[in-house]
């Protein structure tokens, strides 16, 4: 299984250098979800870390997988810092991927 990782350029250079291999630099959230778009073919594809900036847009892409289990859509602080999501979303994300209901 794969992990692949968008985020800005920073953040992916990091992901680079500790060895991560399926990295993508987006500018924008229009670029990220291309990516994302363009990630969706790969049959292997277990994780996507996305920064927290684009995952607004990658989550209504989200909805485009369905009931696929993979791949998981994962939201990652970049280097301006964490934004606050809503425990909500994680809560849904574990309940729809892993089958598992949780309580936060």
């Amino acid at each position: 299984m794969r992990i692949a990782l968008i985020a800005g350029k920073d953040t992916s250079t990091c992901f680079k250098l500790a060895g991560l291999k399926d990295v993508y630099s987006a500018t924008n959230a229009e670029e990220a979800e291309k990516q994302f778009n363009d990630l969706l073919v790969i049959s292997d594809l277990a994780i996507v870390l996305v920064a927290e900036g684009f995952v607004d847009k990658i989550r209504s892409i989200d909805a485009k997988i369905g009931e696929r289990r993979y791949p998981l859509v994962v939201p990652i602080p970049d280097l301006a810092g964490p934004v606050a999501l809503k425990t909500d979303f994680i809560v849904e994300l574990v309940r729809s991927k892993a089958g598992i209901e949780i309580k936060l």
